[in-house]
């Protein structure tokens, strides 16, 4: 130790400036962690999910599948899962020939022969033959404005009974073994010949299970 007392580094030279302090770190602005979060708050809160939106309802209880609503009934139709594996089926046949008896894709098919290999295919269930023994023997009476994707609908195209028979798709479509030379195909219920010849729909998954 020499007992001289240095200077002291940050006190200025005569008539000099001030050195620069040592770096400080700067504050970070407080609103970007905070926008962050808001919009991560908004990504994990979408508006009107609630307890639903997981499959549970605010009891931790899984939640049952509500009704949907026919676009063209103000009635709720009630989720029926098996409408969708007469439909898969059904659509999967577009394109086979039609054949008078026939009752499988191979040979083909008529209308009722149709119906009954989508409906046993699909669902297990066991049709009657002919159209007018489904019509006659099979689910229950739906009204036309409350048709529903899986409801047979029937048609008399001639004098006598019942002689036709497709399956409603949804939005006014069925889908069918139409007739000789042709193939099965969907059509509109609107159109004039069906609008016609249209006689009647018969639900036949209800309690069907």
């Amino acid at each position: 130790m020499t007992g001289r007392v240095d200077a002291i580094a940050h006190y200025p030279a005569a008539g000099g400036r001030a050195p620069n302090p040592e770096p400080r770190h700067r504050a970070l602005p407080w609103w970007p962690p905070l926008l962050t979060a808001l919009l991560l708050a908004a990504c994990t809160s979408v508006p009107g999910e609630g307890p639903a939106s997981t499959g549970r309802d605010a009891h931790g209880e899984a939640s049952i599948p509500r009704p949907l609503r026919s676009p063209r009934t103000s009635a709720p139709v009630p989720l029926d899962l098996r409408a969708n594996d007469v439909l898969m089926q059904a659509m999967s046949l577009i394109g086979t020939r039609y054949r008078f008896g026939g009752s499988n894709p191979q040979q083909g098919f008529d209308c009722s022969g149709f119906t009954s290999w989508v409906f046993r295919e699909a669902v297990g269930m066991t049709l009657p033959r002919t159209a007018a023994d489904q019509f006659a023997e099979v689910g229950t009476p739906v009204a036309k404005d409350a048709l529903a994707a899986g409801d047979l609908v029937f048609f008399r195209q001639g004098r006598g009974r019942i002689d036709h028979v497709g399956i409603y798709v949804g939005e006014g479509r069925f889908v069918h073994a139409p007739s000789r030379g042709g193939r099965v195909r969907i059509d509109v219920l609107d159109e004039p010949h069906w609008q016609r010849s249209y006689r009647g729909a018969k639900r036949a998954l209800d309690g069907s299970r």
